[in-house]
């Protein structure tokens, strides 16, 4: 039991110090660390164990300053794609033979990103890009959907802690209790679009 607790620990600690980092040193990742991640992904769960998931990865720099491009929250580019050691595509497979597809890929990135962590390699969810513009480029599969990139490579500098809504504000018991809603400024400031402003005004001054 104790030993249990040990690793449930382990494993909370590990989803805690996960960030979304965009300030890369540059420095090459092992591939032994690549492989590791991918590992990590390719464990995931998945609807009936269709495994829908294709993953590409991309260590060349001028492919990734090209990946970078095609990158963007609204009129920012997503320079620390460009910046990052690697870049993993997570596609997935609608024909696989699951219903669930997209989420399957989500899980597999979620994992090879808390992997990452543990490696102590920094990664970035990039969820806003040019879909057809990548295809291309990478050659994927038009029956393939791309799910989301993730950028990978030692941080600079340290990623502040995100803030987080209590737990008594999003968990509800046996039944939806409207009580339990947290306040909307709360919510906005927490995991809204205020809590992105300072990012974006960092990114825009090259200050990240």
């Amino acid at each position: 039991m104790q030993e249990n607790l040990k690793e449930s620990d382990t494993v909370l600690d590990i989803i805690k110090k996960r960030r979304s980092v965009r300030r890369f040193d540059g420095a090459e990742i092992p591939h032994e660390a690549i492989e590791q991640i991918l590992e990590a992904g390719r464990w995931a769960p998945s609807g009936a164990n269709a495994q829908p998931w294709r993953f590409i990865v991309v260590t060349e720099k001028e492919n990734l300053k090209s990946i970078a491009e095609c990158c963007y929250y609204k009129v920012f580019k997503s320079r620390h794609v460009g910046e990052a050691s690697t870049v993993v595509v997570i596609c997935a497979d609608p024909d696989a033979g699951s219903q669930t597809y997209i989420l399957d890929a989500a899980i597999a990135g979620t994992n090879m990103t808390l992997m990452a962590t543990s490696l102590g390699i920094g990664s970035c969810w990039i969820g806003a890009f040019e879909e057809q513009t990548l295809k291309k480029m990478l050659c994927i599969p038009e029956n393939l959907k791309i799910i989301a990139l993730i950028a990978l490579g030692y941080e600079v500098g340290k990623t502040s802690v995100p803030p987080r809504l209590p737990l008594s504000s999003i968990v509800h018991y046996e039944t939806y209790e409207y009580k339990n809603e947290p306040d909307l400024i709360t919510k906005k400031k927490s995991s809204g679009p205020f809590s992105v402003f300072g990012k974006l005004l960092r990114v825009l001054f090259n200050r990240r």
